[in-house]
């Protein structure tokens, strides 16, 4: 089973990310939090993907970025932002990916099945923090 770490500070944008992920088979590892320690997670739980929130409070998104770069360069990091720039950013920043908010189901899948296989559609564990 195939884990994907979220970070998203709104809790109802996480809670629809985490229900819609579920619903594609894979174990959800929801942050809300944006103080809590992305890299602790990343090796409790090994994600195969991260989604991370791009514009956290004073661009802590690209600090966070960095530091999960830093230390795990092979995991594939997507951001999401509702920065209308940021299909001209994401790369410059050194994320992999991007989606725009608000997003169709069908982009945010898409955009996963880039760097994780499709799985059966069936509710899966999740982990929110």
């Amino acid at each position: 089973m195939e884990t994907i770490l979220v970070q998203e500070t709104d809790t109802a944008t996480l809670e629809v990310l985490t229900f819609a992920l579920q619903m594609e088979g894979y174990r959800v590892c929801g942050v809300a939090e944006q103080n809590e320690n992305i890299i602790d997670l990343i090796r409790r739980y090994h994600p195969r993907l991260v989604l991370l929130d791009c514009w956290l409070s004073h661009y802590a998104g690209k600090q966070v970025l960095h530091w999960i770069k830093a230390h795990f360069p092979q995991l594939p990091v997507i951001a999401f932002s509702c920065d209308n720039q940021i299909d001209e950013e994401y790369h410059q920043l050194g994320f992999d990916g991007y989606l725009k908010k608000p997003f169709d189901l069908e982009v945010l899948y898409r955009a996963i099945r880039k760097y994780l296989p499709r799985r059966s559609r069936r509710r899966k564990q999740t982990v929110i923090i």
